[in-house]
């Protein structure tokens, strides 16, 4: 056979196979909704016949985890699918192109990645452009569809500065997705989700990143997701256990989205082969219910209100409460980019300390315990690494203690919306004159 007549074959059987259900009961083609064997569209009183779940994963692995990026793809192939789990995969890596799979035991189905966006075919993908998320996990959705959804991005994290950096934008510079970014990919996920199945949130979002595990970062995107898996602290290098991650679907389709989401946390902190010697290097992990996470910015809000009227009076106090809350800490090089220092406070372990370090003070306890109530609602699931010689406590959710780029944080949507950033403005300011004075 002629080699052109043989590569049409092979995308001509590509695309059939890929489109093409594991219940025989269906069929799915690309480019349209989701026609069933007679031609008509599926409405959305016909999702109870769709597989269980569709878990979406989009890996930025154009940078240095590039290896990590193929020891990930290896995983799924292990894990494979299910008729009512099926998973789709695109990840991008160093050598300018863009792989898009779907995942069958024992193997990946190859696609071309046109076959998403036709304008695709030959170009460097940026998946630190919301554009390129937004595009494949709408094609996703509404080809493979689903009753429930894993949308599962891996790469790395700056918490509330960005996530998923690509070496490589089309133009050999580095990208990365801000919140707006992310903000406004999710959103236009979610039309796809309600186009397809009804619902109006994502059911589990996993951030396979560092540090995303920041009140700032779920203000931003909680109203596009039920559940969300993050971390609080730097990841492992080769993230979550991919394999194990999709055979909690595939086992249990029917469990509910939050037993999933907690299964994967043990799973990634299970697989840890190694005992941090300090917390810099505990891996952590948790399930934030998004909807119950609402109810903790007002109250952290006038929390902030009286801390930034207290600070000024008690900074030997507050100084305190820095020593005795548990703090990380994001000061690097990420993927070919300078990251200004940033410190982040575990939120539990601040409020714990504040407490302590406030205990004569009525109303600054009263309200911090609110905040800690509300967030012990939210948090559905914390699972860490334990030190060698101590017991750590940490509460499932970090937000900014002070940092070198506090510009950019008063621009983040939280800091518009609520009164922390003018706490942590004030905190740094009268820890400067403090400081300008023991001299």
């Amino acid at each position: 056979m002629p080699l052109r007549s043989l590569f049409f074959l092979t995308i001509f059987l590509s695309l059939y196979f890929f489109n093409t259900k594991v219940s025989q009961s269906e069929n799915c083609s690309v480019g349209s909704p989701h026609p069933t064997s007679n031609g008509r569209t599926i409405q959305r009183s016909d999702a109870t016949s769709f597989p269980k779940w569709t878990c979406i994963l989009y890996l930025a692995g154009d940078n240095f985890l590039d290896w990590f990026t193929l020891q990930n793809l290896e995983e799924l192939r292990q894990a494979g699918s299910s008729p009512d789990v099926r998973v789709v995969v695109f990840a991008d890596r160093t050598d300018n192109k863009g792989y898009l799979y779907e995942v069958r035991k024992d193997y990946l189905v190859e696609l071309p990645p046109e076959a998403i966006e036709p304008s695709w075919k030959g170009k460097e993908p940026n998946t630190g452009d919301p554009d390129t998320l937004a595009t494949f996990a709408s094609w996703a959705i509404e080809n493979l569809p689903a009753q429930n959804y894993l949308l599962l991005l891996g790469g790395y994290g700056e918490g509330w500065m960005g996530l998923l950096h690509d070496f490589n934008d089309g133009q050999g510079k580095v990208d990365i997705l801000t919140l707006d970014e992310l903000e406004g990919a999710l959103a236009q996920t979610i039309k796809s989700i309600k186009k397809t199945n009804g619902k109006d949130r994502i059911d589990i979002l996993g951030l396979d990143a560092c540090y995303m595990a920041m009140v700032e970062v779920l203000y931003q995107i909680g109203d596009y997701a039920r559940y969300v898996i993050t971390s609080e602290n730097e990841e492992a290098l080769d993230g979550w256990p991919y394999d194990k991650v999709i055979r909690a679907f595939i086992e249990g389709p029917s469990l509910s989205p939050s037993y999933i989401a907690s299964q994967v946390v043990d799973y990634y902190i299970d697989s840890a082969q190694w005992v941090p010697t300090k917390l810099s290097n505990v891996l952590t992990a948790s399930v934030i219910h998004a909807e119950v996470f609402r109810e903790i910015t007002p109250l952290l809000d006038e929390l902030s209100l009286l801390l930034k009227d207290t600070t000024p009076r008690h900074m030997k106090e507050m100084l305190e409460v820095d020593r005795l809350a548990k703090t990380f800490t994001v000061s690097a090089h990420i993927a070919g980019r300078y990251v200004p220092y940033s410190m982040h406070y575990d939120l539990g372990g601040f409020l714990l300390a504040l407490r302590t370090r406030f205990r004569d003070e009525p109303s600054l306890d009263g309200k911090a315990k609110k905040v800690a109530d509300a967030l012990s609602q939210a948090i559905v699931k914390e699972r860490h690494q334990e030190l060698k010689d101590q017991v750590v406590s940490l509460g499932g959710l970090t937000i900014f203690g002070m940092g070198a780029e506090l510009e950019g944080y008063k621009r983040l949507a939280f800091s518009q919306r609520s009164h922390w950033d003018d706490f942590v403005e004030m905190k740094m300011k009268s820890l400067e004159e403090a400081l300008k004075g023991g001299r």
